[in-house]
């Protein structure tokens, strides 16, 4: 092989290395573009997980109430109860002596 052709060679083997090279910073620009957007993604859905977390707790804390005016409400229903058995008794034994 001539001195030439070898460099030709050489030349044409740079040039596929270069071509390589700007190649793969291309690929390595995209890749970064695309991973940026896949964080900005994540960002977005943890602030909405956030926001649900926060309303599921509210839900929580609501029904936590409720649940104690609820058993409040049947201690005052349980009391009513009494009180209107004992007035239908005193009602009930003060016709049966008359």
């Amino acid at each position: 092989m001539t001195p030439e052709a070898r460099m030709d060679r050489l030349e044409r083997i740079a040039k596929l290395f270069v071509a390589a090279g700007l190649r793969a910073r291309r690929n390595m620009r995209e890749l970064d573009d695309k991973i940026g957007i896949v964080i900005d993604f994540q960002i977005q859905n943890e602030e909405r997980f956030n926001e649900q977390d926060a309303k599921i707790n509210m839900l929580i804390e609501f029904q936590q109430r409720n649940e104690e005016r609820f058993a409040l409400l049947a201690e005052y229903q349980a009391n009513t109860d009494r009180r209107v058995d004992k007035l239908l008794d005193i009602l009930g034994n003060g016709r049966n002596k008359d």
